[in-house]
């Protein structure tokens, strides 16, 4: 373990990464900032390091990652409106405490929390690392068919809180992986005669149709640019008392540490990702807090700290069953799955046996990610909250001429943008009607690799693996980590919605007693 973590810091602090790194931090940050979030530029980045060696490839899409998702919170507290989905909480105390000319504060606990969360959450995956390595060393065969079966299953059914949605487009993930040529057993399937489909489907152009191209869409029929009355006062409002509210979030350790362990745990949960750890990370201090449900709502700044700390240490819990087991944790690291794909390198069980090292320099990226950025957006944050203004009609043609052009970088084909095409009706479509996507694409990732093991298996154990030990174990443990998932998902969604209810009714409240409240003799 130590010389893999030697190796790791002597492969990944060399130029090549390191520049790779700082020319992503600007793009990442920027996304960030966007409406709904940057998706659609992880397609981006996707597309460039199929060229690169891995160690470059994992600083540019893991550094995207993790310095994307610290952008969030600039919005949600200046402005009202959320980065993504995950930083909507931080809404219910950051915006109050801007409006009333704390937003340096606001800020500046928010990204102490946030660098600390992320810290904690890199610490987290790298003490799981040597106890994953010694439990997978006893899988066999059998049990890396069952894990990719699982993987495939797991996501399809906790996806979007809809079973048979999810299990539906896991199996149609299936049988698009299933098209070209079958090593196992030496023949075609489904090229109906071209020569394009040999190969299989390629990886980016049904990203870039499945994730992206809805996206865009999504962000010009929404037509949501911002135009804020006091967007200039906030702006000002930001740059100052930065200092004053890092003070103020280092005298909450202990509020910091549980929310980040919340998102730790909440990310290590097949398929829910940061979101459910905000939530479920705001109401825990809203419920243990000293005085939390009289303040939370009107601009308390322990309101801030939680979601925030939950939010970043989630990027170390979400690999956790991406990188062991192939599960992926939240919707991008699906596309984290595709990029090792595209590099030659499996993940899963062997990700660990085989790869340590460069499973360690993902935990250095998070980790230096968080100590870089946090600064950056200190220092920046006002500049950067212009770009949540900018109108969705200006920025999807940029976005749209980027990704198309990303995907004819796969194979330097015209067969690839037609693939896009498709795959963009159906992304929209799925969308449209809340069918789940991430399960199509881990089903494709996991395809050839749930192929090879079960015809090993089957050839090696036949039937007797069904009642093996390792492989009784992993049903058991798979079906409880579901089980829980499906439970902490629609935890998430009453909680989410009893908090904001609870907290409008106080906004009510307090607005009609201050107006029927007799004026004050001057």
């Amino acid at each position: 373990m130590l010389e893999a973590m030697v190796d790791a810091a002597q492969q990944l602090f060399t130029p090549g990464p390191m520049i790779a790194f700082a020319l992503m931090i600007p793009i990442a940050l920027i996304a960030g900032l966007m409406p709904g979030g940057g998706l659609p530029f992880i397609v981006v980045v996707l597309s460039f390091t199929t060229q690169l060696e891995p160690y470059t490839a994992i600083a540019l899409i893991i550094g995207y990652m993790a310095a994307n998702d610290l952008t969030e919170s600039i919005p949600s507290i200046l402005l009202g409106i959320p980065g993504a989905r995950s930083s909507q909480a931080t809404i219910l105390d950051g915006y109050p405490m801007a409006k009333k000319g704390q937003a340096g504060i606001a800020i500046g606990a928010s990204y102490t929390a946030s660098l600390l969360g992320g810290v904690i959450g890199a610490i987290a995956l790298l003490a799981v690392l040597p106890f994953a390595r010694e439990l997978l060393k006893l899988f066999g065969a059998p049990e890396f068919f069952l894990l990719s079966l699982l993987g495939i299953a797991s996501v399809g059914i906790i996806s979007a809180g809809a079973v048979s949605k999810g299990l539906l487009t896991a199996a149609l993930g299936l049988f698009i992986g299933m098209i070209g040529f079958n090593d196992v057993v030496g023949t075609t399937r489904a090229t109906f005669g071209l020569n394009y489909l040999w190969d299989g489907i390629n990886i980016i152009p049904v990203v870039v149709g499945l994730f992206a191209f809805p996206e865009i869409a999504d962000l010009v029929i929404s037509n949501t640019a911002v135009a804020k009355d006091r967007m200039e006062d906030m702006l000002k409002e930001g740059r100052r008392d930065t200092v004053r509210g890092m003070q103020e979030a280092l005298n909450h350790k202990l509020l910091i540490l549980k929310s980040s362990l919340i998102g730790v745990f909440i990310g290590a949960m097949p398929g829910l990702g940061p979101t459910p750890a905000h939530w479920i990370a705001y109401a825990q201090a809203r419920q243990t807090e000293p005085g939390a449900k009289e303040t939370f709502g009107t601009g308390d700044i322990r309101g801030v700290i939680a979601p925030e700390s939950a939010n970043n240490s989630t990027d170390g819990g979400v690999l956790i069953p991406t990188l062991l087991f192939a599960i992926p944790g939240s919707a991008p690291m699906a596309i984290v799955l595709g990029a090792l794909i595209l590099l030659g390198i499996q993940p899963g069980p062997q990700m660990v046996q085989d790869h340590l090292d460069l499973t360690i320099a993902m935990v250095y990226i998070i980790a230096l990610a968080n100590i870089v950025v946090v600064p950056i957006v200190l220092l920046f944050a006002a500049p950067l909250t212009r770009v949540s203004v900018v109108p969705p009609q200006l920025l999807a043609p940029v976005v749209l001429a980027i990704t198309s052009v990303s995907a004819f970088m796969a194979n330097v084909t015209i067969e690839d943008l037609a693939l896009v095409s498709v795959f963009a009706v159906l992304g929209m479509f799925m969308k449209a009607y809340a069918w789940p996507r991430p399960p199509i694409l881990i089903a494709i990732v996991l395809t050839g690799q749930l192929e090879k093991w079960m015809s090993i298996a089957i050839q090696t154990r036949g039937l007797s693996m069904l009642w093996q030990p390792a492989f009784v174990t992993i049903v058991i443990f798979v079906a409880f980590a579901v089980f829980m998932s499906l439970r902490v998902q629609s935890g998430t969604q009453r909680v989410a919605s009893k908090t904001e209810e609870e907290l409008g009714n106080q906004a009510i409240i307090g607005s009609s007693a201050s107006r029927s409240k007799p004026p004050t003799a001057s």
